[in-house]
């Protein structure tokens, strides 16, 4: 395979340039390492706000587009995370940088060969725009790929609405890319995911970010996210639906805020040895819905959701007499005696010392 990529080592990952044309410039400044892997795919708490609207509300940024994956094993066991950016200055999608034929995720798969899974974690859905072709890119990866499953989440849709003139070209690919369910799902995120998103790709984040609500204007916006994706995709999307917004929980105690304060210490593995990101126990939600083994492309595309029911004998139908051997080893018959107690009073003393006298007599 012949790449199109150039792969650079860097602090704490690589720094790849998709292209090897592609050179530093004014006009975009992620150029020209558009894929980060690794902990160097980290963003701060602002460049993720910015991008995802989280937690605050939707903010759209029409040209920032951002993209975190994870790819997996078939047992569900990390190979790589990362990020990938649009490219300003050339005019590239996030998605057409990332499932480019011949590009870093195509030269990845092909040469570790046990993929089972790509999560991708975008602000924006994905297009087929003219120039772009973002969800072809996409489709045509998944036939190469028949083994590996796609579950995208997105916080903001990409030009799908009435008013937009690429609507019906972008609304038309999402449906034909959604139709090869179970092997692609697109969801919006919601709820404990967006906690998980955090604590694995954003850095300088405060722990009390962990414990907080989801506000109102993220969670009506996620809320309509989901039904706007039903609508077009004609599937029912993975969404947790948020209760009202409660005050957070605070510690009820000294102690409880001790542990807060030295709960920092236990870093997790994939953040050992790295000194300058923060450490924080964060959520970990599970982000496969529904796991789906190893199959082809043609059993994806005929497999149906079954309902499978199993008629149980309830306890109201269990028969009187059973042997008890057989539901306790080593059972033994148990002969049970009752006895009881009377409190006898002076009384009762008297009236029997009495009767003995009689009968003594007699």
């Amino acid at each position: 395979m012949e790449n199109v990529f150039q792969e650079f080592a860097g602090y704490h990952g690589t720094l790849v340039k998709p292209y090897y044309w592609l050179e530093p410039n004014q006009t975009c400044t992620k150029c020209p390492y558009h894929i980060k892997t690794g902990e160097e795919s980290r963003v701060t708490y602002g460049e993720f706000y910015e991008a995802f609207g989280f937690p605050y509300g939707p903010t759209m940024p029409e040209n920032k587009q951002l993209i975190f994956y994870e790819v997996k094993d078939f047992s569900g066991t990390n190979i790589q995370k990362g990020q990938v950016t649009n490219c300003i200055s050339s005019n590239i999608h996030a998605e057409s940088i990332l499932f480019e034929d011949s590009g870093y995720l195509d030269a990845l798969l092909y040469h570790h060969g046990s993929v089972g899974y790509i999560t991708l974690y975008a602000n924006y859905t994905p297009c087929n725009e003219y120039g772009h072709y973002c969800i072809s890119k996409m489709y045509n990866f998944l036939l190469k790929y028949e083994d590996t499953r796609l579950d995208i989440y997105f916080s903001q849709l990409y030009h799908v609405e009435e008013d937009s003139p690429a609507a019906a070209w972008n609304r038309q690919a999402l449906r034909s890319l959604a139709s090869l369910w179970p092997r692609v799902t697109v969801n919006p995120l919601s709820d404990g995911i967006w906690q998980t998103l955090l604590y694995n790709f954003a850095k300088g984040v405060s722990l009390s970010a962990f414990y907080e609500p989801i506000l109102p204007a993220r969670a009506s916006a996620d809320s309509s996210n989901a039904s706007t994706i039903h609508l077009i995709t004609g599937f029912k999307p993975y969404f947790v639906e948020v209760s009202p917004i409660s005050k957070p929980q605070e510690p009820r105690n000294h102690h409880e805020s001790g542990m807060l304060k030295t709960h920092s210490n236990m870093v997790p593995k994939h953040l050992s040895g790295n000194s300058q990101y923060s450490a924080f126990p964060g959520p970990q939600t599970s982000i496969i819905p529904f796991p789906v083994p190893r199959f082809q492309l043609q059993q994806a595309a005929m497999s149906k959701p079954r309902n499978v029911v199993r008629h149980l004998k309830m306890p109201g139908q269990v028969d009187n007499e059973f042997d008890v051997g057989s539901f306790i080893p080593n059972a033994k018959e148990i002969n049970e005696v009752v006895i009881t107690e009377k409190v006898v009073t002076d009384k009762d003393k008297e009236e029997k010392g009495n009767s003995r006298k009689k009968k003594k007599a007699k």
